[in-house]
């Protein structure tokens, strides 16, 4: 037996594959099979962070930051229910945080001058 050149075979290809095509426009429009996908996140309102954070700091600094924490939390409770932003509980916790710390700070203001009354009225001149 003689293993020669033998006729037959497979040959070289023919023709052949092209490139691969690319993800095109799909026929019929941009229908997406996997869905609508989650919607995009809403961001907190700065102005709520920051109300928030003037209430805290205004029970500590003598209800100053407390006033400007009161403009915030209207300004960004305005501004929530315009846009639909996120934050409405922490312009509302700002909120309260803030009327809590001038309502204590007013408290005190008026014991502590009540108490500088009580003293300068209760001193004896000795003449």
């Amino acid at each position: 037996m003689s293993y020669g050149n033998q006729p037959g075979g497979y040959g070289p290809p023919q023709g052949g594959y092209g490139p691969p095509g690319g993800y095109g426009t799909p026929p019929g429009g941009g229908y997406d099979p996997y869905g609508y996908g989650a919607p995009p996140p809403r961001g907190n309102n700065g102005m709520a962070i920051a109300t928030l954070v003037m209430g805290i700091a205004g029970l500590f600094i003598c209800g100053l930051t407390s006033i400007v924490g009161i403009v915030l939390g209207h300004i960004s409770l305005g501004q929530i229910k315009r846009t639909g932003e996120e934050g409405r509980g922490m312009a509302i916790a700002g909120l309260v945080m803030s009327y809590f710390g001038v309502a204590c700070w007013l408290v005190v203001l008026v014991i502590w001058l009540v108490a500088i009354g009580v003293l300068a009225g209760s001193a004896t001149y000795g003449y």
